[in-house]
C-alpha cells in the first residue's frame, strides 16, 4: 500500500515522519472536529483539517487522493445566499460547504510466507469541499496524489475539510489482524503482514544477564588463558570455561520494541538498530528512580542493519560445521526474531541476545526463548494505545462505550472521573488522553446515512449530565435539515462502520511498504531515451505490458523486499528499482546471455555463471557466496556446476522462461544486504550523485563511462521519485545533465599519439570512451496509467 497525506507540503531535509505528517495534516482539535468524540461524547469518523497554505497568498494547498482507488460518489458543492439564514449549510455560524468526494481503496499489504497477497479495501471521505477538480469522475480511477478539489468551508469558516478513513467488519480483520479485543499474548502474531517495530513479549521471571552470554559450543571452545609456566615447567591446565549466571530476573511482563531506523524516517538514525522496553499498559521502561514523566531508556546499535549480514554469518560460523544454522534464516532472526522466509532455522533455539532496558536495570536476553512471543507493529498492539473500540450497540451516535469512556475519563491516579459535559471537555484537551483516542479504531452507525438521522440524533432533545443543553424542537429540526444536507447517498458506505484516525491509519501504513501489483506496475517508466551508438532514442512500455509484469513479480518482489529491509523506506525502493530496470532489461531478462550463442557464452570469463536474478549475481565466488548464505543443498557432484555443488539453472534461472521467482528477487536483495555499503549509500539520498554511488556497487569501482545502464538507472531514479515519493510536479520532462561514454558500443582505444591500443593477444583493445561534453537530455515524466 502506498498512501500520502491528503495535504502534501514540501518537506525539508532533518524533518521527521511524524512531524511532516503532522504538518500535512494540522487540525481536528477536541470539540467539534476530532476523532473519535466531541465534547458531548458524540461520534464523529473523521477529523477537520486545516488546508495548508500554497505559495499564492490565501489560497491553500489542493486536497489529493490518499492512495489508488475508485471514485464511487462525487457531490459538487451547492452555493446558498448567504443572507438566507433558514438555508440548511447555513447553519450555526455561517455557510458549510457540501462539496464531497468518497474514494473506494483496494489494495495489498502483505502476504504469508506460503500463499497470495492480503487484499485489503477501505473508504476515504473528502467531505466540505469549496471545489473538485474536473478530472474526479464516479467510476473512474484515482491515483495517489492526484488532486480532487480545494478545501472549503465549515460553519463560515474557510479552508476546512472533513476527512475521514472506514471500513467494514471482513476489512477490519485484514487490517487489523483481528476483529475484537486485545492482541492476544500466548502466541505469536501475524506473519502474513510485517512491518515498522518488532516487539518481543517477555514475560515475568525472564533472566537478564549483565554481559552478552555466548553460547554454549561457544564458551567450549574459548577457555580462559593458561595459567603462565615457571622455567622448564609446563604451563597449569586452563580452568574450565564457566557460564554466566542471569544478575536477575524481571518481576513483570514487558515488551522490548526493535525498531531498524531506516523505517523511521530519521534520516542521520539509518542503518541503526533502536530498542525500547514498554511496560504492558503501553509506558517505557525509564531509569529506576525516573518519575513517570521522564524519557525512556534507548538503547542504540550504531550501523547495526548495516551490518546484519555479517552478524549472521558469524553467529551462524560460530556452529560447528556439522551443525550449523542457515545464515539467512540467523538473518530473519535478528530482523524480526522469527523466520518468515523460505529457510527453516535449525537449530530453533539459536539464541538472539540483546541489550534491552527493565526497570531492575539494563542487560541482556536472549529474544528467541521458547517463552518469549514476537509481534510487529502490522499487528496493532495494545502497548502502543491501540484498542478496538466495539461495545456501543444502541444504534446512536452517542458514545456508550465504556471502553472509550475509560480511556477518556480515567485519570492519572487510576479515579474515573463522572460523566458530565464540563468533564469531557477537560479531558479531551489533554494531551495524553488524546494520543489514547487517536490510537482507538471505533465502530459506530455511519454519520452519512440519511435514513437513520433521528435514530442516531434524537437523544439531543433530551438533558442529562452529559447534554446539559438540550434542544428544542425547532433548534432539532434545524440541526435535522443540516445534518441531511450533508448525507452522502451511498448505501456501500454506511456498512463501513469502524473509523480510523486518519492521520494514525497513514502514519501507520506508510510503515508497510508492499506493493500492489497495480502500484509495482507504475513503476515501470512509459518512456525513456537509450543511447544507442551516439544518439538517444526513445522507448515505450505501455500498461499493460508493465502490468503483466508486476503481477508475474509482484509478490516475489515484495516478500523479499521486506525480508531484507528495502521496503523499509521508499528511498530504498527508489533505487533498488532503478538498477533491477537495466540490469533485467524490464524485468524480462533473468539470465545473461540466454538468446546468445554457445561460442559467445563460453567466452566469458565467469563461465558458466552468467548473471541470474534481479541484480544479476555473476562469478563463482558470489554463486558461492549466495548458496552458503541460503543453505543450498550440495548435491552436484559432476558437470560444469560440480565446483559449485548446487545448480544455478533449476534454483535461480535456467533460462528468461523458466526461472525460480523468489529466488532470483532473493538474490538480488542478498547482493543489495551483503554489500558493504551498498544500503548505505541508498540511504544517503536521491541526487545524481547518489545514484552513481549506488551504481558502482553493482559495476565496480570503475570509470562512470563503465556504469553500465546508467542512462536508464539515472532517467528511472528521477522518474520514480516522482511517482514513489511525495513530488507532486506536473512537468511533462526534468532536464538530465550527466557524463558518461559518447558511445553505446565499446569503440578502439587510442593512446596519447593516435595509435591503437592492443589487448593481450595483440588485437586493438576497446573499451568506452567517455564524452567530452556532458549529455543533457529531457527525462519523460508520463504516469504509467491504463
Amino acid at each position: 500500500m502506498l498512501i500520502s497525506p491528503p495535504f502534501l507540503p514540501s518537506r525539508t531535509a532533518d524533518q521527521t515522519e511524524v512531524d511532516w505528517i503532522n504538518a500535512a495534516m494540522p487540525g481536528g482539535e477536541p470539540g467539534h472536529g476530532a476523532f473519535p468524540v466531541s465534547y458531548l461524547m458524540e461520534w464523529h469518523g473523521g477529523v477537520h483539517l486545516t488546508a495548508p497554505m500554497g505559495e499564492t497568498p490565501n489560497v491553500s494547498l489542493p486536497v489529493r487522493a490518499i492512495a489508488d482507488g475508485m471514485v464511487v460518489y462525487v457531490r459538487k458543492k451547492t452555493d446558498v445566499d448567504a443572507k438566507d439564514v433558514d438555508a440548511p449549510l447555513n447553519y450555526g455560524e455561517g455557510y458549510t460547504s457540501d462539496g464531497v468526494v468518497v474514494i473506494r481503496h483496494h489494495t495489498e499489504i502483505g502476504a504469508p510466507p506460503q500463499g497470495q497477497a492480503v487484499q485489503v479495501q477501505f473508504y476515504s471521505v473528502y467531505l466540505h469541499l469549496d471545489s473538485i477538480s474536473p478530472t474526479v469522475i464516479e467510476k473512474r480511477c484515482i491515483y495517489r496524489k492526484d488532486e480532487i478539489g480545494q478545501a472549503g468551508h465549515i460553519e463560515g469558516k474557510p479552508h476546512l475539510v472533513h476527512f475521514e478513513i472506514c471500513c467494514d467488519d471482513a476489512n477490519l480483520a485484514r487490517l487489523v489482524g483481528r476483529s475484537t479485543g486485545d492482541l492476544s499474548l500466548t502466541n505469536d502474531g501475524r506473519t502474513d503482514v510485517l512491518f515498522g517495530e518488532m516487539y518481543f513479549y517477555l514475560p515475568a521471571g525472564t533472566p537478564v544477564y549483565p554481559a552478552k552470554p555466548l553460547p554454549q559450543y561457544v564458551q567450549a571452545m574459548v577457555q580462559p588463558p593458561a595459567v603462565p609456566s615457571q622455567r622448564g615447567q609446563p604451563a597449569a591446565p586452563r580452568p574450565a570455561p564457566q557460564p554466566l549466571q542471569a544478575v536477575h530476573t524481571t518481576a513483570d511482563a514487558l515488551v522490548v520494541g526493535l525498531l531498524y531506523a531506516g523505517g523511521a524516517g530519521v534520516v542521520n538514525q539509518r542503518g541503526d538498530a533502536v530498542l525500547t522496553s514498554y511496560h504492558l499498559d503501553g509506558t517505557p521502561v525509564s531509569a529506576p528512580a525516573a518519575t513517570t514523566d521522564s524519557p525512556p531508556i534507548v538503547i542504540r546499535e550504531t550501523g547495526a542493519e548495516y551490518q546484519l549480514y555479517t552478524t549472521a554469518k558469524a553467529i551462524s560460523e560460530a556452529y560447528p560445521a556439522t551443525a550449523r544454522p542457515t545464515t539467512s534464516a540467523v538473518y530473519e532472526l535478528l530482523r524480526f526474531g522469527r523466520v518468515i522466509g523460505p529457510d527453516a532455522l535449525v537449530p530453533a533455539d539459536v539464541p538472539h541476545w540483546r541489550e534491552v532496558a527493565t526497570p531492575e536495570g539494563r542487560g541482556w536476553v536472549n529474544l528467541n526463548a521458547g517463552n518469549v512471543h514476537k509481534y510487529s507493529d502490522a499487528d496493532f498492539p495494545q502497548w502502543k494505545d491501540w484498542t478496538l473500540v466495539d461495545d456501543d450497540t444502541n444504534g446512536d451516535s452517542r458514545c456508550d462505550s465504556a471502553t472509550l469512556k475509560r480511556l477518556v475519563f480515567t485519570d492519572k491516579q487510576g479515579a474515573v472521573q463522572p460523566f458530565n459535559r464540563a468533564n469531557a471537555e477537560g479531558r479531551l484537551r489533554i494531551a495524553n488522553v488524546r494520543k489514547k483516542l487517536a490510537n482507538t479504531v471505533c465502530r459506530f452507525p455511519s454519520e452519512w446515512d440519511a435514513s437513520t438521522i433521528d435514530a442516531r440524533w434524537a437523544w439531543l432533545k433530551t438533558a442529562d449530565a452529559g447534554n446539559p443543553e438540550p434542544l428544542s424542537g425547532t433548534d432539532y429540526d434545524d440541526l435535522k435539515a443540516h445534518l441531511q444536507a450533508l448525507c452522502i447517498p451511498r448505501p456501500e458506505l454506511f456498512s463501513a462502520q469502524w473509523c480510523f484516525d486518519p492521520r494514525e491509519f497513514i502514519r501507520h501504513f506508510r510503515m508497510c511498504g508492499w506493493l500492489s501489483a497495480r502500484e509495482l506496475a507504475q513503476c515501470f517508466p512509459r518512456r525513456q531515451l537509450h543511447l544507442n551508438a551516439t544518439t538517444f532514442h526513445p522507448a515505450t512500455t505501455d500498461w499493460d505490458t508493465a502490468l503483466a509484469k508486476a503481477t508475474t513479480w509482484s509478490t516475489s518482489f515484495n516478500k523479499t523486499n521486506r525480508r531484507y529491509g528495502l521496503s523499509a523506506n521508499k528511498q530504498r525502493l527508489v533505487h533498488y528499482f532503478s538498477h533491477v530496470l537495466p540490469e533485467t532489461g524490464y524485468l524480462s531478462q533473468m539470465k545473461e546471455g540466454d538468446n546468445k550463442s554457445g561460442t559467445y557464452l563460453k567466452s566469458k570469463p565467469y563461465f558458466p555463471y552468467y548473471g541470474r536474478g534481479l541484480i544479476q549475481l555473476t562469478w563463482l565466488a558470489t554463486y558461492q557466496k549466495y548458496g552458503v548464505f541460503r543453505g543450498f543443498p550440495n548435491v552436484v557432484t559432476s558437470g560444469i556446476y560440480q565446483e559449485l555443488k548446487w545448480d544455478p539453472d533449476i534454483l535461480i534461472a535456467f533460462n528468461n522462461a523458466k526461472y525460480n521467482a523468489l529466488n532470483c528477487a532473493d538474490s538480488a536483495c542478498f547482493y543489495v544486504s551483503s554489500h558493504s555499503s551498498m544500503m548505505r549509500k541508498m540511504d544517503g539520498g536521491l541526487t545524481q550523485s547518489d545514484g552513481i554511488a549506488v551504481s558502482k556497487c553493482v559495476n565496480g569501482d570503475v570509470p562512470i563511462q563503465n556504469l553500465n545502464g546508467l542512462d536508464i538507472r539515472l532517467q528511472s531514479i528521477i522518474f520514480l521519485q516522482n511517482f514513489i515519493m511525495e513530488n507532486t510536479t506536473i512537468s511533462a520532462t526534468e532536464t538530465l545533465t550527466f557524463s558518461w561514454r559518447r558511445n553505446s558500443n565499446a569503440e578502439i582505444i587510442m593512446d596519447d599519439n593516435g595509435v591503437p591500443k592492443k589487448d593481450k593477444n595483440g588485437n586493438p583493445k576497446k573499451g568506452y570512451i567517455l564524452r567530452e561534453n556532458s549529455w543533457v537530455i529531457e527525462v519523460p515524466l508520463e504516469k504509467q496509467r491504463p
